[in-house]
């Protein structure tokens, strides 16, 4: 599936506990995607916090995904992500 497809060609979906964005975006994989989904905790005290990588990435909000190297911020639809990553 999709979140498969963004793990394996190495995008990043970089979010925080707290945010609200972050749960809906993680909701519109279901339950089995959001598991395999490219997460990276950006909230220091957050389940495996990296927040090193979040600030070396320059990430500002979230939800954030680095695709091919880009960064793009905000929710993005699951159409979207698939045109972005070339699903």
């Amino acid at each position: 599936g999709l979140a498969e497809h963004l793990s394996r060609s190495g995008a990043k979906f970089y979010g925080a506990y707290w945010c609200g964005f972050c749960l809906k975006q993680r909701a519109m994989f279901g339950a089995g995607g959001s598991r395999r989904l490219p997460y990276v905790e950006c909230a220091e005290g957050g389940y495996q916090a990296d927040a090193a990588l979040c600030e070396a990435r320059r990430v500002t909000g979230y939800p954030s995904w680095e695709i091919g190297g880009k960064l793009y911020s905000g929710m993005k639809s699951l159409p979207e992500l698939q045109r972005l990553s070339g699903f």
